[in-house]
């Protein structure tokens, strides 16, 4: 009963990424599309998007899931008022363009408290191995610094570019 269900939201999917590929504003649904709570990519690329939601989709049917669901549909309803939605929240206003900043830096700093939790760790057992799973955690949560260190740059360049 659900492959027949799980083929429409598949094809639904597609219907809405070319949709959306045709729009003129890429830039600004896609910026969207990387402060979405929902999704964990943090591409540059609409594709990417489209391959996490349809990856979801199949987690959704194969495990029946509630809170997938959930993630689903929010990316889903997302995508779908990208699609439709001929004007899309200017990203550049202030107040948006505030709350997102805000937002990343929040993140930034949550990250940077893990970091020094890990090294306080590692500190007072300075035997650890380098493939100890505490090392390779403060190594992940270093990656993910300077990742969104990375994309708050871009988004305070792209920001004073407008």
């Amino acid at each position: 009963m659900s492959e027949p269900l799980q083929t429409k939201v598949e094809q639904t999917l597609n219907q809405l990424i070319n949709k959306i590929s045709q729009l003129a504003y890429q830039e600004k649904i896609i910026s969207l599309l990387q402060f979405h709570s929902s999704y964990a990519c943090q591409s540059e690329e609409l594709q990417d998007y489209a391959n996490e939601t349809q990856q979801l989709i199949e987690q959704c049917f194969a495990h029946n899931n509630e809170r997938l669901f959930d993630r689903l549909n929010d990316q889903l309803e997302l995508l779908a008022k990208c699609a439709i939605n001929q004007k899309i929240e200017d990203i550049s206003n202030k107040s948006n363009y505030a709350s997102r900043l805000g937002q990343m830096h929040k993140k930034l700093a949550e990250y940077r408290q893990y970091l020094t939790k890990f090294d306080d760790q590692i500190r007072l057992n300075p035997t650890l191995p380098d493939n100890h799973q505490l090392r390779v955690r403060r190594q992940r949560c270093l990656d993910a610094i300077e990742k969104l260190e990375t994309q708050i740059s871009r988004f305070e360049q792209k920001r004073n570019f407008y």
